[in-house]
């Protein structure tokens, strides 16, 4: 089920859109979500060498991508199609960041426990923002 924090209380899925309009980016637990993983990713390639900058900017880069698309489409929610459109985009960065995960863990630039735990919370990410967008579209009557 989705669900999104508010202040007050805690939102039922099927409530979501009512309150949609007055609520904070910070509100959007999705955001959330995705903000602390580009954090994760930025302190595990931290103490990485530089002669591996290409594969640590491309992280960095594709890991920040989610939340950023996150918050472009939220100002965007009075345009359902368009709240989608880049949540889809923040799903595709989401997916982008595993690979670069998978590429970063296969060459030995991370180790296994820092590839499993940062595969799980963009594993995580993914589901949820699907589940946004499926219930968006749902709400939206935009099969």
């Amino acid at each position: 089920m989705f669900w999104l924090k508010l202040k007050v209380r805690v939102l039922k899925q099927e409530e979501f859109l009512d309150l949609i309009e007055f609520m904070q980016i910070d509100d959007v637990r999705v955001y959330g979500i995705a903000s602390g993983l580009e954090k994760n990713i930025y302190w595990a390639t931290e103490k990485i060498p530089s002669c591996k900058f290409e594969q640590i900017d491309q992280i960095r880069r594709s890991s920040a991508s989610v939340s950023a698309n996150i918050c472009e489409g939220f100002s965007r929610r009075s345009y359902p199609k368009d709240f989608i459109r880049f949540l889809c985009y923040a799903l595709g960065s989401s997916d982008e960041t595993k690979h670069h995960l998978s590429v970063m863990r296969y060459k030995k630039i991370i180790d296994e426990d820092s590839f499993l735990a940062l595969s799980r919370k963009c594993k995580d990410l993914s589901i949820r923002t699907l589940n946004l967008i499926i219930h968006l579209k749902k709400k939206n009557n935009l099969h």
